[in-house]
């Protein structure tokens, strides 16, 4: 039988347990209301940003298909090596077709890649479609960053979607302490979805260029495409399946430009060179002046042939026989000729610029002005000769 005191002590620890497990419930129903508008905030969360968690996730391995419902078709990773030799930037572009027929709002991205430097670090993630950019919750890991995304508009039974994710990874290049001005980007993947058609873009700045050391290659695995340039590779893949490891190595250095020897010239070289420049100017314009002489006093003798008639070349020899310069009544004692033959043949060759007529006292004395003349005179004077012989 219970006493009085009993009872009372029995009735106190109930009402302890009653209201312990109030305050429980009112803990959890608290807890669950954070939660809810925590999950409801992400999807007003402003462009640009996103929501970022260290809640521990499962394993990779111990989740089922992320995608189930998507087929992932075309996944491109294009990687920027940047000038610092430090950092890359990674541009990951995927194209997904729906398999089902139900709204996709979602998609799940994992970006796990690894180098060979344990301070590597992924930072500036941004994702966007070609509408704009996408809101995305990212839960980073120790071996992975997991990326919720939410799409600009659900994609419907059969139809393709298309999004890029970038995003800064810091300090992921090695440099070669073995050579000079030699740097190593050794990463891997592991692809956590089957991709139909897979590619992997490195692109080197101008300051770098392939590295050239006989003993290793500079790409590892050998790139499927190498640019003129020898600044952008490209692998290319095929039905790559899950867990599928990927490695790749680029092997780099500063870039050098080829030492060609400059020629010194001294001095007194230069103005040698100067001097016989001129002096071949000098030459080359006289031969030219020559040239042009002599085709212009072979024209003007054709001309002469053509236009003179015989009596005028007979003037014009005894002209030349007085010494260039003679009077007129002189030509018509010597030719023979009556004075109003001479006189008019002296105009005639007066119009046509061959001579001149100057006053002598009572006389004309008459000069001639046009040697080209001469080589009538000896064509007829050689001809004269041979036929004499």
């Amino acid at each position: 039988m219970i006493n009085k005191e009993s009872f009372f002590l029995l009735k106190r620890n109930y009402y302890k347990f009653v209201a312990f497990v109030i305050i429980i419930g009112t803990v959890l129903l608290i807890n669950t209301q954070l939660s809810n508008f925590k999950s409801n905030a992400i999807g007003f969360v402003p462009l640009n940003y996103h929501s970022q968690t260290f809640d521990p996730i499962l394993p990779l391995k111990l989740q089922p298909n992320l995608n189930e419902n998507l087929n992932r078709l075309i996944y491109k990773i294009t990687i920027d090596i940047q000038t610092n030799a430090r950092d890359v930037f990674v541009t990951a572009q995927l194209t997904y077709q729906n398999n089902v027929n139900i709204s996709i709002e979602n998609i799940i991205y994992i970006a796990d890649i690894e180098t060979i430097l344990v301070e590597s670090r992924t930072s500036s993630f941004q994702i966007y479609d070609n509408i704009g950019e996408l809101f995305f919750e990212w839960t980073p890991t120790s071996d992975f960053h997991l990326l919720n995304i939410t799409l600009s508009n659900p994609i419907e039974f059969n139809e393709y979607y298309t999004f890029s994710i970038s995003y800064l990874l810091e300090n992921a290049i090695l440099f070669n302490q073995d050579f000079e001005n030699n740097y190593i980007f050794q990463w891997s993947i592991i692809n956590d979805e089957y991709v139909d058609q897979f590619a992997v873009i490195v692109n080197l700045p101008v300051i770098f260029s392939l590295g050239n050391n006989s003993i290793v290659s500079a790409l590892d695995p050998v790139a499927d495409y190498v640019s003129v340039d020898e600044r952008r590779f490209e692998w290319s893949y095929y039905n790559v399946l899950v867990d599928e490891v990927l490695s790749w190595v680029v092997r780099f250095q500063t870039f050098k430009k080829s030492n060609i020897p400059t020629l010194k010239i001294p001095g007194y070289i230069w103005v040698l060179m100067i001097v016989l420049f001129f002096i071949g100017g000098i030459i080359g314009s006289t031969a030219v002046s020559l040239i042009y002489k002599s085709r212009t006093d072979m024209e003007r003798k054709e001309i002469v042939e053509t236009l003179l008639s015989q009596p005028e070349k007979d003037i014009l020899k005894i002209i030349k026989d007085e010494g260039g310069t003679t009077t007129q009544r002189r030509i018509c004692s010597l030719a023979g000729f009556s004075k109003a033959k001479v006189s008019y043949y002296i105009n005639e060759l007066d119009q046509k610029n061959i001579i001149s007529r100057e006053r002598f006292g009572r006389m004309n004395r008459i000069r001639i002005i046009d040697e080209t003349f001469e080589k009538v005179y000896f064509d007829e004077r050689q001809k004269e000769n041979v036929d004499k012989d």
